[in-house]
């Protein structure tokens, strides 16, 4: 059983340190401080549950299941309390009998201990046979089944209330709820009762199987609590991706005006190697460049003098931008409306990058001596 224990134990460390990170960026979200507590005291628990077997000495093991079972109790209270104010937003105190039952079940389970005697007290589900571990036992998996029931529900419940991502996680949550109570719980009320009332074992062989059951269920669970915050950090982290992609794609477009036109750039340029070592402030960075790049082009389309068709796709536009690069400043302004190189199809800041990017990736691919003006065959002004 010690793989399932430690998959347990794995999966809500992770979650507790995610919330707890999440918590810090939003010390005023509510919801958001419950459901860290209650990522936190499974952690607490499943650390009590190894500490049974004897992988983390950090309890005595005879009163390591006590304390797991009462800190499970705890956050089954929270969590129930936190859906019922989902669930119930009229309510004014939403959950408070399930904080009061909670109460009276670790109460019960210290008696329970204290009254066990020594040699006995503290034993894994897997060696119950004493009266009070069977009474232990059955007083636990008795509220947990209780708890995962009522849990699912309003988890269920609560996803069909909310219109945002995060419905998807709440039935999924509910979906791990409802493994742990058929798969664990109710199967071990049925056995642990059996014993203790008829001794014998009505459900035989729940020590075998009902742990890596929980274990999946646990997994579940915690998969919908974390699915809106993983996808957002999905999200966030394929759109860093891409516009750190733009950002280097810009580089050579970007180089190639800068060495022209100093004075487009805020901050001097920088190596290659640095740029690529640069994490911070990447979006401003990045959507600085894209202004700096227009600025240089616009600075460019001055220098033309013939009509030049800019009808033609961004990337076959290079060989012009490099002609003028090349070419010697004009010594008087002129007269004709500078042409928009790299002109986008349509509106906005994602249009202009990319159009951009293309005519920076042609210009990096242009081989030398391609650097003949793209003349127009009509020699009317340009518009």
């Amino acid at each position: 059983m010690l793989i399932p224990n430690l998959l347990m134990w794995v999966a809500a460390g992770v979650a507790a340190a995610w919330k707890i990170s999440q918590l810090a960026r939003l010390p005023r979200d509510g919801n958001l401080r419950v459901v860290t507590v209650c990522t936190v005291l499974v952690f607490l628990a499943l650390t009590a549950q190894l500490a049974v077997s004897g992988v983390v000495a950090v309890v005595p093991s005879e009163y390591a299941k006590l304390i797991q079972n009462c800190v499970l109790a705890l956050f089954f209270a929270l969590l129930l309390i936190l859906l019922s104010s989902t669930v119930n937003n009229d309510s004014g105190r939403p959950g408070a009998a399930d904080l009061v039952l909670a109460l009276l079940v670790i109460t019960g389970l210290v008696v329970i201990t204290i009254t066990t005697p020594a040699p006995v007290r503290g034993a894994a589900y897997e060696a119950v046979r004493d009266p009070h571990n069977l009474a232990f036992y059955l007083l636990g998996n008795a509220y947990m089944a209780y708890a995962c029931a009522r849990g699912g529900w309003l988890a269920w419940a609560s996803a069909g209330r909310t219109r945002s991502r995060a419905r998807l996680g709440l039935r999924v949550a509910a979906a791990g709820l409802t493994v742990n109570l058929l798969g664990t719980h109710l199967p071990r009320v049925i056995h642990t009762a059996g014993q203790l009332i008829f001794h014998r074992e009505l459900l035989p062989g729940t020590e075998a199987w009902t742990t890596p059951v929980l274990a999946i269920g646990i997994v579940i669970f915690f998969l919908g609590i974390g699915y809106p915050g993983a996808r957002t950090g999905l999200i966030k982290a394929r759109y860093w991706i891409e516009i750190r992609q733009r950002h280097h794609q810009l580089r050579p477009l970007w180089a190639a005006l800068y060495q022209r036109f100093p004075k487009i750039a805020l901050f001097p340029a920088v190596s290659m190697a640095r740029e690529l070592c640069q994490f911070r402030k990447l979006p401003i960075r990045y959507y600085r460049r894209v202004m700096e790049c227009r600025d240089g082009l616009l600075y460019l389309s001055g220098m033309i003098d013939t009509p030049v068709d800019l009808t033609i796709p961004t990337p076959a536009q290079a060989p012009l931008v490099r002609a003028m690069l090349d070419a010697t400043p004009p010594t008087s302004a002129r007269a004709v409306v500078p042409p928009v190189i790299a002109a986008p199809s349509t509106a906005g800041m994602d249009a202009d990058a990319r159009e951009l990017v293309a005519l920076s990736r042609a210009l990096r691919r242009l081989p030398a001596g391609s650097s003949e003006p793209l003349c127009s065959s009509d020699p009317a002004p340009m518009n």
